[in-house]
């Protein structure tokens, strides 16, 4: 796949804040209308002024002309005021109209969605069935053509060994074992499983483009989330009747069933989960569970300053060589101190490298994952929080919180979190699911997806398209290690990469695109200020 165009949508460039200018001017057209017809108001006052009427005894036609024009201005100034309120009234409307489209077409949307999923989560398992059905005959056709191939080669080859000897075909009995023989000889087990094994990795790769193309199904299933846990429980519901079901399910789960929203289908699954001992993240960290982490081997730290370093930043956090300990056994946060007055901070969050759903050590696993999605603070959010505190970070210090996958949708998390007493002006996040969270608008926001990407789309919604928040879509670009297959959804050859998020984010600093250089403006105190920054790295553990 070629490397990545970079498209761009909300921000300064937006039509979100299309319509925030059309507000705006809105307001300030019906500002001046009342003040023009305060002003009128004010000018026939003096038509009627005592003095003026007692000049048109000694000055009639004087009078007469002055009052003809305070009469003409006053009428002037009433038109226009007439002409601002009514545009003013038009573009209030126009975006009254415009937002109310805009969310019957999402409710729309939404029941057609779940209406789709429903149908899907019904005829799950047939579908399971089905498809492992196709999956089995298709391998077994692979090992079938393999074989049988190299068996033709191998007859072949035995063909023109035993005709080598002419004198063999004087005796067929001895000629038809001699080919036997020669073709058993021929026939090579590892280069028929080398040609199975070519065939199967080849079909993989096929499919995992095809995944990689279609990536956008996996917004359809999280936003008609609702609809499938119904449709996969209506079973169920045959057997218990709906009321034993919906009693039944609100037990097991904790929210009440059937969930109608996308929060309520993932506090299901969490609910559930909790049941058998899984997806419970257990207690907030303090500063006593941060540590400092062992040295990066072999590796110099990557300041950030720029988009593409703060990726490069967030490969390198997530996938260390340390010495003394297991990366996957705790959590490497990154604070860079950007010297000013006051200092500014980036924040770097580590993604997920844990999937147990039951948590251990590391905080940032699924278990953080779930409860993240749900803008609930998490074990992760809370090491967050400490390494902040012991960094010296306070209210007043600007701060820039950026991460890949589950360190973006912390990052998100936590600018949308009220309690937290810091001054966020910044998020980056690439390949992250925020469009859910309540992120103020005084954060700017810059958030990274690639068409490839499923985790991206875990949200079930596009980002919003407000003035503070810009997102940039491309396809996932290539890697030197790709060797030329085409990216996908997962393996080696996956979308969701930091590395990959890294070249895309070149592009982005290279863009002059006005949503990407209002949001480059609104990071100039963390980027180029040419003096020395501080980063030091923070481990923490459950």
């Amino acid at each position: 796949m070629a490397d990545s165009t970079i498209t761009v949508s909300g921000g300064a460039g937006g039509i979100g804040a299309q319509l925030d200018d059309m507000r705006t001017e809105s307001a300030q057209l019906s500002a001046m209308a009342q003040q023009l017809v305060d002003q009128s108001l004010a000018a026939a006052g003096i038509a009627l002024d005592a003095d003026l009427l007692a000049s048109a005894i000694l000055s009639p036609i004087t009078a007469a002309a002055a009052e003809q024009q305070i009469v003409f201005a006053t009428g002037q100034m009433l038109v226009f005021a007439t002409e601002a309120g009514v545009t003013a009234v038009f573009l209030a409307g126009a975006v009254d109209a415009y937002e109310a489209v805009d969310a019957s077409l999402a409710i729309l949307a939404d029941v057609a969605v779940n209406s789709g999923t429903l149908v899907v989560g019904v005829m799950a398992v047939p579908l399971a069935v089905g498809a492992g059905l196709l999956v089995a005959a298709d391998v077994a056709g692979v090992y079938v053509g393999g074989y049988l191939a190299e068996g033709v080669s191998a007859l072949g080859e035995g063909v023109d060994r035993t005709l080598a000897n002419p004198a063999l075909l004087l005796n067929p009995g001895l000629a038809l074992g001699s080919l036997v023989a020669n073709t058993a000889d021929a026939y090579d087990v590892d280069t028929a499983q080398d040609a199975v094994n070519a065939e199967l990795a080849s079909q993989l790769a096929q499919l995992n483009e095809l995944a990689g193309e279609n990536a956008w199904v996996v917004d359809l299933i999280a936003q008609g989330a609702p609809g499938l846990l119904a449709g996969l429980t209506l079973p169920l519901t045959v057997i218990l009747g709906l009321a034993g079901t919906n009693v039944l399910l609100t037990q097991l789960t904790g929210v009440p069933w059937p969930p109608t929203s996308y929060e309520q289908a993932l506090q299901a699954i969490i609910g559930a989960g909790n049941r058998g001992g899984y997806f419970d993240d257990g207690p907030l960290l303090t500063d006593a569970d941060l540590f400092e982490p062992p040295a990066i081997v072999g590796q110099e730290v990557v300041a950030p300053t720029s988009v593409s370093t703060l990726f490069e930043g967030s490969a390198q956090i997530d996938t260390f060589d340390a010495v003394g300990d297991d990366k996957d056994s705790f959590a490497r946060i990154r604070i860079t101190e950007v010297p000013g007055t006051p200092p500014s901070f980036i924040v770097q969050i580590p993604s997920t490298q844990v999937w147990d759903p039951a948590a251990g050590s590391t905080p940032n696993d699924v278990t953080s994952d779930t409860h993240a999605m749900l803008a609930q603070q998490t074990a992760l959010s809370s090491a967050v929080d400490a390494a902040m505190q012991q960094a010296g970070i306070t209210p007043e210090n600007p701060v820039m919180l950026q991460g890949f996958s589950l360190g973006g949708i912390t990052a998100g998390q936590m600018a949308a979190d009220p309690t937290l007493n810091y001054n966020i002006t910044n998020i980056v996040t690439g390949g992250s699911p925020i469009a859910n969270f309540d992120i103020p608008a005084d954060v700017q926001v810059l958030a990274l997806e690639f068409d490839e990407d499923p985790v991206a789309k875990l949200d079930g919604n596009n980002n919003p398209d407000s003035a503070n928040w810009s997102t940039v879509h491309a396809a996932a670009p290539s890697l030197p290690t790709d060797k030329g297959v085409p990216v996908g959804i997962g393996g080696e050859q996956g979308a969701h990469n930091a590395d990959r998020y890294a070249l895309t984010g070149a592009e982005v600093d290279a863009s002059t695109d006005p949503s990407i250089t209002a949001w480059t403006d609104s990071a100039g105190n963390f980027f180029g200020t040419g003096q020395p920054t501080t980063t030091t790295d923070y481990g923490a553990k459950r």
